[in-house]
């Protein structure tokens, strides 16, 4: 009978702590590519000047410097506008391709940080859970 006392006892002591094994907690591993937006800024990107804008602008200089003076200073007035006219136009130009970029300024779980540019409004806040999928950011 005291055999059949002990057994059972072993057989309760091991259910119970089985039973415990499987109580404690399990703990999901942290997320190294999640964390949270901690900023978005939206400024203008300068757009590229081309030879468009260059040569467009160096003609209407040249044109208008050689409607002033005579002689050599005719021609000193047709290059200056060229020149002044090229610059001109380059700087038309990269305006007029100007776009916007937006920066999301991530702090990751871990406690690291990254920023992500976007040539697009990404739609996303301060405070809002992101995700680093295939090099770019995805709301979690």
């Amino acid at each position: 009978m005291k055999t059949r006392s002990i057994a059972t006892a072993l057989l309760l002591t091991g259910l119970l702590s089985g039973m415990q094994a499987q109580a404690k907690p399990q703990h999901k591993p942290q997320c190294q590519d999640c964390g949270r937006v901690t900023a978005v800024a939206v400024h203008d990107k300068d757009g590229k000047g081309g030879a468009v804008g260059l040569i467009a602008g160096g003609v209407a200089g040249a044109l208008l410097g050689n409607q002033v003076g005579s002689g050599h200073g005719r021609q000193l007035a047709t290059v200056a506008g060229a020149a002044g006219g090229a610059y001109a136009g380059k700087k038309v130009e990269e305006k007029a391709r100007a776009t916007k970029e937006w920066t999301v300024h991530v702090k990751y779980d871990n406690g690291q940080q990254a920023n992500f540019h976007f040539d697009h409004d990404p739609n996303m806040h301060k405070g809002d859970r992101v995700r680093k999928a295939d090099g770019t950011l995805v709301r979690n």
